[in-house]
């Protein structure tokens, strides 16, 4: 099975994500969490299962809900999440 790995701001990002959130729908925040727990699943079995950034082709980029993205790196043996974001927010990859 594929490994999947978060860079440091990936994590961060999910965390403050997560908290932002919850300030307005805890419901609304573990949905979210939810997604990213089925779409790592997704992710082990399918690696190539997003289409890639269109700025940074050897990136993809996944929608989680509906302003929130994760762009990773597929590896030979391994994804990367490099980051994830709110899609409204100034982001590279937005």
């Amino acid at each position: 099975m594929i490994k999947v790995e978060f860079t440091k701001t990936a994590e961060e990002d999910h965390l403050i994500l997560l908290d932002d959130i919850s300030r307005r729908s805890v419901d609304e925040a573990l949905e979210l969490d939810a997604k990213m727990d089925a779409l790592i699943e997704n992710l082990q079995k399918f690696k190539h299962l997003c289409p890639p950034s269109r700025k940074f082709p050897k990136f993809r980029r996944c929608v989680l809900a509906r302003h929130i993205s994760l762009v990773y790196e597929a590896g030979q043996q391994s994804i990367t999440i490099i980051s994830i974001f709110d899609s409204r927010s100034s982001n590279p990859f937005s």
